[in-house]
């Protein structure tokens, strides 16, 4: 049974999970877990090519353990955050944010769960849905969160507005160098086949794939920038207790 309304964390049977730990744990093993497992993807000799998307290191062999079990780890721990940071940092007077942020945090951990096991080598389609959806909920997520923080800018709120042009900007980037070469090799000509379609779309990867690791370098950062108000928050609740 998990209650979500605790002091200072989720009630997991009766054990309190600190906010802080629960937020730090879920971005630093989104981290390691996508560097982990492109490392043992490209030094193994599976790469395909240099650079290559993060989820290509959804490969048969130690990567794809890495890969599935990190990021099925990371949904879950997402969705409780979706639900528990509200509670945490008292978002209360903007109940449209609060519940556009409840709502796209879960959906983000959800489809981080499911992206990771349908490979984009055997479904590619699939597995484009559910990225699209993981990185536009993940932004959604983030901003509708920054945004119900405006009253009370703080360390937290300075960072993200950092990383959301950065984001935003690399999200933009990413799905410009692709649209040419994904309309011409999936529309028109209508494969299907994921390691195919890259192998053939390379010149475009190679702008989208860095564009990428910023995009989910500044979604990591997004996150751990909420750590900031957390700890803000509670030094509020001391003060008003004293």
């Amino acid at each position: 049974m998990i209650q979500f309304s605790g002091k200072n964390g989720l009630t997991l049977n009766g054990v309190e999970v600190d906010d802080r730990l629960l937020l730090r744990t879920a971005w630093m093993t989104m981290l390691f877990t996508c560097a982990a497992s492109m490392s043992i993807h490209a030094l193994s000799g599976n790469a395909r090519a240099i650079p290559f998307f993060i989820s290509e290191s959804d490969f048969p062999g130690l990567e794809r353990i890495v890969f599935r079990c990190g990021l099925s780890a990371t949904g879950l721990m997402l969705c409780c955050l979706a639900v528990r940071l509200p509670y945490a940092l008292h978002l209360t007077t903007n109940t449209r944010l609060r519940t556009i942020a409840q709502l796209s945090g879960v959906i983000t951990g959800i489809s981080t769960i499911l992206l990771s096991w349908f490979s984009m080598h055997e479904h590619l389609v699939i597995h484009v849905v559910f990225a699209s959806i993981t990185f536009v909920g993940a932004y959604v997520w983030s901003y509708s969160m920054h945004a119900s923080r405006s009253h009370k800018p703080g360390t937290g709120y300075s960072k993200r507005r950092v990383w959301l042009a950065v984001g935003g900007m690399s999200y933009l980037v990413m799905n410009l160098s692709l649209a040419q070469s994904a309309r011409r090799l999936v529309i028109e000509q209508g494969l299907t086949g994921g390691t195919e379609v890259m192998n053939l779309a390379q010149s475009s990867i190679d702008i989208a794939a860095p564009a990428e690791y910023l995009f989910f370098l500044s979604v990591v950062l997004m996150l751990a920038s909420f750590d900031h108000d957390l700890a803000e928050a509670r030094q509020d609740e001391a003060t008003l207790g004293a």
